[in-house]
């Protein structure tokens, strides 16, 4: 999982300091609509869910939570025209829907959904299949 963004390098890293192994990585923008807020990532561990994303000033910023406070990871077509821009990705954290588009593709936001699912259910969480929208 290699990459040249610094966004997904800074992740990574962060990552393998604390030990940690990602099971998946999802490019993601913030919003619905996606392009706006910058460049990000979002990783899952066999422990947490962890984003990076970009700040105006300075190297990306990287959160994680641990994933019993994690919930569904929903996967939506883009919206605009003809479902342009992108496939959109909602991730419940404590509760809150996080909305994100990824320019990956549906089929990488859908392999992501599972890896967090199966990755809740082996932590002991619920997992269950996240859910998708033709």
């Amino acid at each position: 999982m290699l990459s040249d963004d610094p966004a997904h390098a800074s992740l990574l890293g962060l990552m393998a300091q604390g030990g940690e192994t990602p099971l998946a990585v999802l490019p993601v923008t913030s919003g619905p609509f996606g392009g706006f807020g910058g460049a990000g990532a979002l990783a899952v561990s066999a422990q947490r869910l962890w984003l990076t994303q970009p700040r105006l000033l300075g190297g990306p910023s990287t959160a994680s939570v641990p994933l019993g406070g994690v919930g569904e990871v929903a996967v939506r077509p883009g919206r605009g025209f003809g479902g342009a821009g992108g496939v959109r990705v909602e991730v419940v954290v404590d509760g809150r829907p996080l909305r994100f588009t990824t320019p990956a593709g549906r089929e990488a936001a859908e392999g992501f959904a599972r890896a967090v699912a199966d990755a809740r259910r082996e932590s002991g969480g619920l997992g269950g299949p996240g859910t998708t929208e033709p």
